[in-house]
């Protein structure tokens, strides 16, 4: 509030000193108004360095959060709030996530033959997807308005998906309670295109993961076959 003030005030002294007509007092009226501009532009880069630093030092902080939770393979937000994390060792899949910094970290924890199924979801429209062959039905497909890539898809449809808003993996868990899980890689309200660096990137990433639990899928899909008994 100071420095909005400084400069304000800074700005009526410069408006006020081409109005005069004495050299002196219109002088003396510029360089006050230059000195109170300075000063308040002065306090306002060093405020937005300053938040600048916290928010770094925050990000830090939630990221060595996240990293200090065991895992072999992990993947953290850029907001530093989410990550994806797994480990072989415990043959488990985790999601960790808090809702600002100052809360605690939540961890959603799945083991690897609770996963039945996993999607790469843009803007609601299935591209790609694995689940168990003992499902004849894709569940993700019954929990939303979701499209799917390889369906008959209008032209209108496609060119909306030129640009992309929303980029995640939803993943079916045996967890009555809460049986989808989704994991966020790209989320932009005005969204964009396609070809853009951060797209391809979060798109990457994507892909790595969806590669990664389509193989723990595929892993523990004979677990659950059923055993006949001998007639």
């Amino acid at each position: 509030m100071k420095t909005v003030f400084l400069l304000l005030l800074g700005t009526i002294y410069l408006f006020l000193s081409n109005a005069m007509e004495a050299v002196l007092i219109k002088k003396i009226y510029f360089l006050i108004g230059l000195a109170l501009v300075s000063v308040g532009a002065i306090r306002y880069i060093k405020g937005i360095y300053h938040s600048y630093k916290i928010m770094t030092e925050l990000k830090l902080a939630s990221e060595e959060e996240f990293n200090n939770i065991p895992h072999t393979h992990g993947t953290i937000a850029s907001d530093s709030l989410h990550a994806l994390l797994l480990n072989e060792q415990t043959k488990t899949l985790m999601l960790a996530e808090r809702e600002d910094w100052e809360a605690e970290v939540t961890k959603k924890e799945i083991y690897f033959n609770e996963l039945y199924e996993v999607a790469i979801v843009e803007d609601g429209v299935i591209i790609a997807r694995t689940s168990n062959g003992l499902l004849s039905d894709s569940l993700l497909e019954e929990e939303g308005d979701f499209l799917v890539a390889d369906d008959d898809i209008d032209e209108d449809d496609y060119e909306e998906l030129e640009e992309v808003s929303h980029l995640a993996l939803k993943m079916v868990v045996d967890n009555i309670s809460a049986p989808i899980m989704e994991y966020v890689f790209f989320e932009q309200e005005d969204g964009i295109a396609k070809e853009d660096d951060t797209y391809i990137e979060a798109m990457e990433l994507c892909e790595q993961w969806f590669q990664k639990l389509s193989i723990i899928i595929k892993r523990h899909e004979l677990e659950r076959v059923p055993i006949r008994t001998w007639q």
